[in-house]
């Protein structure tokens, strides 16, 4: 077994070398999937807004926790297979346990981001076609992302590359792949094959059930199913800020047009940045590598992330001025208020996980459980906000 341990690199050479090699690749390939995801979103969002408004509110907070539990996942692969105590392979019986565990997790935010979808919409009968809609696509999607967070955490670690580097981004990068599409999909297929859409419903609890029988439960995980649940818990009502913002102010996001198409992979990469920070803070309080809150490594880590956003900022905006102009035949130019001032927003968000993840290990949770919920679910927040600031300076 290779042992990958964390917080060796001490110099600014070594976190651009890690940065540069490890980190910008997979953060970039994150890139290009949150635009498949952005495209999708970009062609229906009028669909969206005008039928179907209650996705709106729930859409940033499902997509945010969504990428938090499975990211937390993510963070618990991590600190096994550095401790040991999982052998990296898909067949090792943490994986299913982990996994079944994340599905149930994910069906709670869901159900309170609904409601709160409902109490502001008032339309109760597209209200229940939406949640059938969005249980449905957690399910399948869950599947997938559970599936991806142990093969990007298990692979790096074999080929002697730190897990805590790569797979966070990915994971949470592959939840807004699939969410969008699988929202839409199954909105798609409920207004063409309504049939079907029940038949795959019903499929989708079904599979709940069997994947059930096959997971023996510990004592351990039922204190990270009470500790993630609490946590996603509260973090679904915060996040139900993202989408309270999302659908009062679609309307100023369709008219930008760029930010219709550019929202996910905006959510995402600051998300991604934060979830490495907190995900290296957290195995290396583990490891007992932090010897102070302040010092000169957080500061280094922070500054080259800063400079590695920034340059995924600037490609995500010329990315999205192809999209809009081949999907959605609109002509937009860079957004120079969004390019100068994003990097600001990623360094405040980056220094928050990395205390949020030494707050948690104070209080007694375990910071690989609450780190990436938190701070993810703040990302989203903080990039709405950021969103509708940039897009008010623009229209």
């Amino acid at each position: 077994m290779v042992v990958v341990r964390v917080g060796t690199s001490t110099n600014l050479k070594e976190l651009l070398k890690e940065g540069l090699t490890v980190s910008l690749p997979a953060l970039f390939l994150c890139l290009l999937l949150d635009f498949f995801a952005g495209a999708v979103l970009g062609r229906f969002f009028e669909k969206i807004m005008n039928e179907y408004p209650v996705v709106l509110v729930i859409l940033p907070g499902l997509m945010g926790l969504r990428g938090n539990i499975y990211g937390s996942l993510v963070s618990r692969f991590t600190t096994m297979l550095h401790l040991g105590e999982m052998s990296p392979s898909l067949r090792d019986e943490n994986v299913t346990r982990n996994i079944f565990i994340s599905l149930l997790l994910s069906l709670l935010p869901v159900t309170i981001l609904w409601f709160v979808g409902v109490v502001k919409i008032r339309d109760v009968n597209m209200a229940i076609i939406v949640l059938l809609v969005v249980v449905a696509s957690t399910i399948f999607a869950g599947v997938i992302l559970g599936y991806s967070a142990a093969f990007t955490t298990i692979i790096p670690f074999r080929r002697g590359i730190d897990p805590d580097a790569v797979a966070g981004p990915i994971v949470t990068s592959v939840a807004d792949l699939v969410t969008v599409p699988f929202l839409v999909g199954f909105i798609l297929l409920y207004e063409a094959k309504t049939g079907i859409f029940y038949s795959l419903f019903v499929l989708s609890l079904v599979f709940m059930l069997m994947l059930r029988k096959f997971s023996k439960i510990r004592k351990r995980e039922r204190r990270i199913f009470t500790e993630v649940l609490g946590v996603v818990g509260i973090l679904a009502l915060l996040s139900s800020i993202s989408g309270s913002i999302l659908e009062s102010y679609s309307e100023l996001i369709y008219a930008s047009v760029i930010f219709s198409v550019m929202y996910p992979a905006v959510l995402d990469t600051t998300g991604n940045l934060g979830s490495i920070i907190g995900m290296k803070t957290s195995t290396r309080i583990h490891l007992g590598e932090i010897e102070s809150i302040f010092n000169r490594l957080i500061f280094l880590e922070v500054a080259v992330y800063t400079i590695i956003g920034a340059l995924l900022g600037l490609l995500a905006n010329l990315t999205s001025v192809v999209i809009v102009r081949i999907a959605l035949g609109k002509t937009v130019g860079l957004v120079i208020p969004f390019i100068l001032l994003y990097p600001m927003l990623l360094f405040f968000v980056m220094f928050i996980a990395y205390f949020l993840a030494i707050l948690f290990d104070r209080v007694g949770l375990d910071p690989d459980n609450a780190t990436v919920p938190t701070i993810t679910t703040l990302a989203d927040i903080f990039s709405t906000l950021f969103t509708v600031g940039v897009a008010h300076l623009i229209v």
